[in-house]
């Protein structure tokens, strides 16, 4: 009766939702000790709803990624780099950055501010620019594109357009 109990409940947990993706900000991606690494002036503001303000757009030179958000299923805001595009115009890849024009001008971010996102089905309506949501399995794997070199990969459970928390 117990190897049935156990089977039955490893059964209900194998059908159970997952559990939400952890949403994190772009300075989770540093590791703790290059957080501290903010020396260059952000560049031109151009849109402010992700905040190129943030330390994350003012870090300078580092490429170590946070080796605890390795494998973790995590929720992260950006802005759209396509690196391909099908004849009918959906991407299957891209790369995410933390503020706007990010890859677009020079320099790019450091590895560890881009995220090269992989869909196992290709996806449409992705603009260069477009601000999006997305979650999914993060791990580290570097990918060297021609707009910047990501230094995490992220395997695409679901994008979605990108919405600013309503205050109270």
């Amino acid at each position: 009766a117990l190897v049935v109990a156990a089977t039955m409940a490893g059964n209900a947990a194998a059908h159970a939702e997952p559990a939400p993706p952890l949403q994190i900000d772009w300075s989770s991606l540093l590791p703790e000790k290059e957080r501290q690494n903010v020396q260059a002036p952000a560049p031109p503001a151009m849109h402010d709803y992700l905040g190129e303000g943030d330390i994350t757009a003012l870090q300078t030179g580092s490429y170590e990624a946070n080796h605890a958000l390795d494998g973790k299923r995590i929720k992260v805001p950006g802005f759209v780099v396509p690196l391909e595009r099908s004849a009918d115009g959906r991407i299957s890849d891209f790369l995410l950055v933390p503020y706007f024009g990010a890859c677009i001008h020079s320099p790019p971010p450091p590895a560890n501010q881009i995220i090269h996102v992989v869909a196992k089905k290709p996806v449409g309506k992705l603009n260069s620019m477009d601000a999006v949501w997305v979650s999914g399995t993060l791990s580290l794997q570097y990918a060297n594109t021609p707009w910047g070199s990501a230094g995490y990969r992220l395997d695409v459970d679901k994008i979605a357009p990108y919405e600013e928390a309503k205050k109270k």
